[in-house]
């Protein structure tokens, strides 16, 4: 069970690590670093209070307070994981709309330089 702990700090301090490594890189805004750091700080929560886990997996019926954390963890990032979705599909759908947009200008642009050209021509 201790080795378990340890497991969970080193793990949670890891991600600490990865996060303020991230930031400071400029490879992850800090709006979603808040996200992580708040995970990171759960499971550091979790390693240091075992005894909220050996209730909760008690009261939820689980084998092992072990199966417990890794459920809780991954409903957590599948959650993460759908609201990343659903944000790169919004910016998915703003990117084809603004490539339409540049599209038509850049058409507009080309028929106004050969009404110019043309024009320029006649005279």
């Amino acid at each position: 069970m201790v080795s378990q702990r340890v497991l969970l700090l080193c793990g949670a301090i890891f991600i600490l690590f990865l996060i303020v490594h991230a930031v400071r890189k400029r490879m992850i805004l800090i709006e979603d670093s808040l996200f992580w750091l708040c995970f990171s700080g759960l499971l550091v929560l979790l390693g240091i209070f075992p005894q909220v886990v050996f209730f909760f997996s008690h009261l939820l019926h689980f084998e092992s307070p072990a199966n417990m954390v890794f459920a809780t963890a991954i409903a957590i990032l599948l959650i993460k994981e759908f609201r990343s979705s659903s944000k790169i599909s919004l910016l998915k759908d703003r990117v084809n709309h603004l490539a339409g947009e540049v599209a038509l200008r850049e058409k507009e642009i080309q028929d106004l330089m050969a009404e110019k050209s043309n024009s320029s021509c006649d005279e």
